[in-house]
């Protein structure tokens, strides 16, 4: 497919880096051997497409953590497909130095009935929280919050 990115040695390398794995941590992740990994980043084999993609959402996983940061909250304050709704969403983009902070701000959002759409991207624009994982982590913590409370 045009435009899309072929992970190389270097590529690689500098995810199992990112991520902090060892060799034989990444070939446990991945469900390949120690070596494998080496051959992968010393070049005697490429890496096939679904490793590459496997680096991909484990990279996206690991920049879910509560902690990571900065991140960037992008919302609309109306459903932009409901054509019964103003043809004029407006867009907002709100930069959060972490993903708690996000999350945060759109379960709030969310009670004001005020958040549609709402992605979770890093400072590259890459995509930490697709809109189904935001709004179920959403869901997730609220009850959290409320089973917490029924047991004080």
């Amino acid at each position: 497919m045009p435009g899309m990115m072929i992970m190389d040695r270097w590529d690689f390398l500098k995810w199992r880096k990112t991520l902090r794995l060892t060799q034989p941590e990444a070939g446990e992740v991945l469900g390949v051997t120690r070596s494998t990994i080496s051959n992968w980043e010393g070049g005697k084999s490429s890496l096939p497409k679904a490793v590459e993609l496997a680096c991909t959402e484990l990279a996206r996983q690991q920049k879910q953590r509560p902690d990571f940061g900065p991140v960037g909250l992008l919302y609309a304050d109306c459903p932009i497909w409901d054509e019964a709704q103003t043809p004029e969403a407006i867009f907002h983009c709100e930069r959060h130095l972490t993903n708690t902070s996000a999350i945060e701000r759109a379960r709030r959002l969310r009670r004001e009935s005020a958040l549609s759409s709402p992605i979770v991207v890093d400072q590259s624009g890459d995509l930490i929280w697709s809109t189904s994982e935001l709004l179920r982590e959403c869901d997730r913590q609220r009850d959290a919050v409320k089973e917490s409370t029924k047991t004080l």
